[in-house]
């Protein structure tokens, strides 16, 4: 803890920077003002690939290259070779091994840039050993080239490579921890993966893991304090050898939203339990439990979203599939199941995972291979009726006619694209539709959704509130109670947060329902700024739940972030004067703290 304190004063005045992939190595030496900065991207690589690579050894017989131009030659030959042929990815790597030799400090200023094609051609053609080797550059200085091991990070855990994995980090971690380059929040993201190398590999290597084993605990404590009960919970989870007992109930709008979320991560260590038995690896069925929670968990914030799935099934019914003989089947009906993503959404979540900078198309290609065995995993569990499963493949399944080059084009490697291909192909779906397991409940017809609870009729003359905590995050300690009427609006609360903490209401602000900043997927922003005005919504229309979290941020400069979490629905409060503070605790947050 000390030390992390000495690295967050000695980075205090620091900015977050995001990480990326990194721009080419820049110029080794500083070009003169007139130098046209035109001719460093254009020096002349040919278009086909034999002559480039004919041109590349000519000039590096020559010794006219350096890390600048290696990059740019050996960057355009890899795409000109494409990664699927064998024979391409051994031709690079004889290239990537000349210029060792030839030019070694041009290779050791390029090779971080290419590692990630060299242990995806590595994993493509089963050379496992080569791994290690590859790492090394990352090992000794995991700093000059942050951004690329996260990268190379994703890819390894993907792949299940954790017992290597594990090593590297371990041998890095000293380095990254005292490193003066990298930001707190790199530090902290470095030691939380590091941890969970740590978890999975004693979980694949441990015949009977415990949460307390010593040896455990030992192998994690030097990349600090753990999550409280992070062991407990999910240990006995990843080796249960069946799923827990789930009922749609646990999943129904009867549950307070903690509880929901609680259940839905207990789920989907299930899951990932069953993909684990069922020959995933564990890292990579970990790395969709992450995804899945993320996603679900923003899924359940947008119950309003607008989703076009019933008429995208029907459209798509019937093409580009065989037709299947036998009694005709039923049209799917896309399900109500707060557990089943949503195409609308589904889509813009995995779009998130391929801005310009910090692709992250590992994480996207865990997260698309796992659907459909998630799906139908909810159908063996009852969660949901198998024609519910299929109409959610059936609406799911467009996502597929770009990803994989979207993929391809941010850097995966051919043995991920090729997985995800294989799990939504024809022939995989088939074996899922067509599961001995789910024939009980086919041959059930699906439940008839609930009908609605009725309210409970009001008294007369009393009104419907709704109970707010109403939190300050930078200090937790501060936070106010609002009781505020069903039928007043989020403009309405804006201003009661703002008197009860007594600042200016000078400056926009935004609600987001997912209670992640800037996610304008559920944002209600002031009615002077852009989006949803929050003077359009009234608390009573938003189906909020108990417990449910959202985000107020005030200030789009300074940011105060406050948490709003409702704690009662009232249904026959006395009338009077709304909104209005019934709790207070800590003192007022200064709202400008400098001046």
């Amino acid at each position: 803890m000390a030390a992390k304190k000495k690295r967050k004063r000695k980075r205090k005045r620091r900015q977050r920077k995001q990480v990326s992939r990194p721009a080419p190595p820049p110029l080794a030496v500083p070009p003169p003002e007139d130098f046209d900065f035109a001719d460093i991207w254009d020096i002349g690589i040919p278009q086909d690939p034999e002559e480039a690579i004919a041109a590349f050894q000519e000039a590096l017989e020559a010794g006219k290259l350096d890390a600048e131009d290696a990059f740019e030659w050996l960057n355009h030959i890899r795409d000109a070779l494409g990664q699927d042929d064998p024979q391409a990815r051994a031709r690079f790597g004889a290239l990537m091994d000349q210029l060792r030799q030839q030019a070694p400090e041009a290779y050791a200023d390029a090779i971080p840039y290419f590692i990630d094609n060299l242990i995806g051609d590595a994993i493509a053609d089963g050379h496992w050993e080569d791994i290690p080797n590859l790492l090394v550059p990352f090992v000794e200085a995991p700093d000059a080239h942050a951004e690329l091991f996260y990268w190379v990070i994703d890819q390894l855990l993907y792949h299940g490579q954790m017992e290597v994995l594990r090593d590297a980090m371990r041998s890095a971690w000293p380095r990254v921890r005292d490193s003066e380059k990298l930001f707190d929040w790199a530090i902290d993201e470095f030691a939380g993966q590091a941890m969970l190398a740590e978890l999975l590999v004693y979980l694949e290597t441990t015949e009977h893991p415990r949460a307390d084993d010593p040896a455990l605990l030992e192998a994690t404590k030097s990349y600090g304090e753990r999550q409280d009960g992070w062991l407990e919970y999910t240990i006995p989870r990843l080796t249960a050898s069946a799923p827990a007992s789930w009922e749609p109930a646990h999943f129904d709008e009867t549950v307070d939203a903690e509880q929901w979320h609680e259940n839905l991560r207990a789920l989907l260590l299930d899951f990932v339990a069953d993909r684990w038995r069922a020959g995933m690896p564990l890292s990579r069925g970990y790395m969709a439990y992450r995804e899945l929670v993320e996603f679900l968990s923003w899924q359940f914030s947008n119950p309003s979203v607008a989703d076009d799935s019933g008429d995208r099934a029907h459209r798509r019914r019937g093409k580009g599939r065989k037709k299947r003989r036998g009694k005709k089947q039923p049209a799917p009906q896309p399900s109500e199941s707060g557990l089943v993503p949503r195409h609308a959404l589904l889509d813009r979540f995995v779009a998130e995972k391929f801005p310009f900078l910090s692709a992250q198309p590992y994480k996207a290609a865990a997260l698309m291979e796992a659907v459909p065995a998630y799906l139908h995993f909810l159908a063996r569990l009852n969660l949901i009726h198998p024609t519910e499963m299929d109409a959610a493949l059936e609406e799911l399944l467009p996502l597929m006619e770009y990803l994989p080059r979207i993929l391809r084009s941010y850097g995966a490697d051919p043995v991920a694209v090729r997985n995800v291909t294989s799990a939504w192909a024809e022939e995989s779906l088939a074996a899922l539709r067509d599961d001995p397991a789910l024939a009980s409940a086919r041959a059930t017809p699906p439940p008839m959704p609930a009908a609605p609870t009725p309210a409970p009729a009001a008294q007369p003359g009393a009104l419907e509130t709704y109970t707010f905590k109403v939190t300050y995050l930078e200090k937790p300690n501060v936070w106010r109670v609002i009781e505020i009427a069903g039928d007043q609006t989020l403009d309405d609360l804006h201003y009661a947060i703002q008197a009860a903490v007594n600042f200016d209401a000078d400056h926009l602000y935004s609600f987001f329902m997912s209670g992640r900043a800037w996610d304008d997927a559920t944002e209600y922003a002031s009615p002077y700024a852009e989006g949803r005005s929050a003077a359009g919504v009234k608390i009573r229309d938003l189906g909020l739940r108990l417990k449910q979290r959202f985000l107020y941020l005030f200030d789009y400069g300074d940011e105060h972030r406050f948490e709003v979490q409702l704690l009662a629905v009232n249904p026959d409060a006395p009338k009077g004067k709304y909104p209005r503070v019934v709790e207070r605790h800590g003192r007022n947050p200064e709202q400008y703290p400098e001046w």
